[in-house]
């Protein structure tokens, strides 16, 4: 393991509850851990005070509840992918295109001429990247990095792997496919999708920017939630409020808008709405991405029965936007790409593959200018995509163009 690495226990038995726990104040912290029977668990927050995370067993509630102590027990994420829904990727015998036509399509390679992506990192919070494909030579893994179990440069799963491909692979070692931005170096952040462990996650990714252990740093997130209603979220739920200060320390993050239209929802695919983009997905601050075909549309029946298509892109406006609505813009998926330890034909990667496409771009603009806050990062992709003849809740401001982006950079 390297000793930028972060690696971090199994995970712990059901029967136990995984919590935040919120001390009136930072002086009242540490004496709470007394308190638990399973204190060898608990994790003090580097970025809030008063914050820690810990096991609790039921024993501990009337105590902690005396104490004045909030007690907010952790939710579970789902990669975009199987969930309980093993139709959403259904690998194809043969697809005529692949993640090359792709880059073609967003303009990725006109963009290169003015950089890479050299100088920046992009964090892949996912189920782990296949380290021993030749899209991810030596040079490009960072020391850095996060498992909550195993290498977090091993994917069982495939899912991450094919993130960390969009987003940052390069053929120069003799690899099928260059990413978005092959000059990128990438950090493999391996979850297991609780929101306490994406916490410490993000806690520690703030923590090497904020010591200049690596230079500009976007985040691409492909995880959300498969459900069709608001999930009930507190304004101070601790993990939207540590995506929103990473905005806040500089960092570009990028969600994936979800996949819950049709299937999930039973909504039209011809309609913009309603909403089904959840939770931290929609946040004002990150830049949420949804997914079209390679034709633009998204309102097209999928290829294989009771399958998923670029269809169950999700809709905004989004649970958390404000000033505009999510999807902030949208990215196209089709074609052959890398699926963990090898590469799969699919009609579509879901939105979990448009998102590395804008982590990507972001990371030719501040390797570009590195800085450009997330702010402008997200403006500059904003206002450069192409607009497309659908609702804003569907496409946000259209299709990314790579080259147009890269064109308003000084």
């Amino acid at each position: 393991m390297n000793s930028g690495t972060i690696a971090v226990k199994n995970p712990i038995p059901r029967s136990i509850r995984r919590c935040f726990l919120r001390a009136s104040s930072d002086q009242r912290r540490a004496t709470l851990v007394p308190m638990l029977r399973l204190r060898e668990s608990v994790y003090f927050s580097k970025s809030e005070a008063n914050l820690l995370i810990a096991d609790v067993l039921p024993e501990d509630d009337l105590l902690l509840a005396s104490e004045g102590v909030q007690v907010i027990p952790s939710r579970k994420y789902e990669q975009l992918e199987m969930a309980a829904l093993d139709q959403v990727y259904q690998p194809l015998e043969h697809h005529e295109k692949s993640l090359n036509d792709v880059l073609t399509h967003i303009r990725a390679r006109l963009a290169w001429k003015s950089g890479t992506g050299k100088g920046v990192h992009i964090a892949v919070v996912d189920t782990g990247i296949c380290g021993g494909m030749p899209e991810f030579p030596a040079w490009k893994k960072s020391p850095y990095g996060w498992s909550y179990h195993g290498s977090h440069w091993t994917d069982l799963r495939g899912h991450g792997s094919m993130a960390a491909c969009v987003a940052a692979a390069t053929s120069s070692n003799g690899g099928r496919f260059d990413g978005v931005a092959p000059g990128a170096t990438l950090i493999s952040c391996k979850t297991s999708f609780d929101d306490t462990e994406l916490y410490q996650v993000y806690d520690y990714l703030i923590g090497l920017v904020e010591k200049h252990e690596i230079g500009p740093l976007v985040i691409s997130n492909s995880y959300g939630s498969y459900q069709c209603s608001p999930p009930d979220l507190a304004a101070d739920d601790p993990f939207t409020g540590i995506v929103r200060l990473a905005v806040a320390k500089g960092i570009t993050v990028v969600f994936a808008a979800g996949n819950n239209h049709v299937n999930v929802c039973g909504h039209s695919p011809l309609a913009c709405g309603p909403n089904s983009i959840w939770g931290v997905n929609s946040l004002e601050e990150v830049i949420s991405v949804g997914t079209v075909d390679e034709t633009n549309r998204m309102d097209q029946p999928p290829k294989t029965a009771n399958g998923f298509s670029h269809r169950d892109s999700s809709r905004g406006p989004g649970q958390f936007a404000k000033s505009r609505s999510k999807p902030d813009c949208v990215a196209p998926t089709y074609g052959e790409v890398m699926w963990g330890c090898g590469y799969a034909a699919m009609e579509w990667w879901g939105t979990s593959g448009a998102a590395p496409q804008v982590a990507g771009l972001a990371a030719l603009l501040l390797g570009r200018n590195p800085g450009l806050s997330p702010a402008e990062v997200k403006e500059i992709i904003r206002s450069t995509a192409v607009r497309l003849p659908v609702e804003e809740t569907c496409v946000g401001s259209g299709l990314i163009n790579c080259e147009a982006a890269l064109s308003q950079v000084v």
